[in-house]
């Protein structure tokens, strides 16, 4: 079993993010029994960084990276996110095509990144965590979330796989990039879950500017 960590990034990576990278990395190849293709598994873990301002190149060329490298599944990790050093396993182990975390995006007031499939925000519960719920969803982020690379090479037609894309009729109405992937991934008949214990687990990092107001 092969698997690519794919980070896309701009200036930096945070420290949170390169702590969980080391200890679970360290963890999933020591610590967990692995089964793949019916047999025992040490898995091999290959990382890919991609460093531009265009985040839909940046994941399009990794994305070509991690299926050179002949990669069985390919795990997105933003820079900017803390994970637990079991979080790819308890993703492994849930034997999906697409799967991953509820995470809260970078905003005043924030949300969850995830959305039912009414559309309607997911909210990741702590019940729902601590019962290991998984839900499908219509699109989620990609900050930490494990693709089947079946659904990658399925979908690598002469398309990119990750674009900005405007809808509606408003020029100034569009979805990003992790959207549209998820939208294509529906559309090519595979499925986008949520872990909600999984989720309940990462946290996305927010900087804000403080003020004597906040004292």
């Amino acid at each position: 079993m092969k698997i690519a960590i794919c980070t896309p990034y701009y200036a930096n990576v945070t420290a949170e993010y390169a702590g969980s990278l080391a200890r679970m990395i360290a963890w999933t190849i020591t610590e967990p029994t692995i089964v793949f293709n019916g047999q025992r598994v040490v898995p091999q873990i290959e990382m890919f960084m991609r460093r531009c301002t265009l985040l839909p190149r940046s994941r399009n060329q990794l994305a070509k990276d991690a299926v050179d490298w002949d990669a069985n599944f390919v795990l997105w990790i933003d820079g900017d996110h803390r994970f637990p050093r079991d979080a790819l396993f308890r993703l492994l182990s849930r034997n999906l095509p697409v799967v991953g975390a509820n995470y809260p995006i970078r905003a005043n007031p924030t949300r969850p990144c995830a959305m039912s499939l009414t559309g309607s925000p997911v909210r990741t519960t702590e019940e729902l965590a601590r019962t290991g719920q998984v839900e499908e969803v219509s699109h989620l982020g990609l900050g930490f979330c494990l693709v089947d690379i079946r659904v990658i090479r399925a979908l690598r037609n002469g398309k990119p796989l990750f674009q900005n894309a405007l809808w509606g009729e408003g020029t100034e109405e569009s979805i990003g990039e992790d959207v549209h992937f998820c939208r294509r991934v529906k559309e090519a008949g595979y499925s986008v879950h949520v872990d909600h214990g999984v989720s309940w687990d990462v946290l996305h990092a927010h900087q804000t500017m403080l003020s004597n107001a906040e004292t």
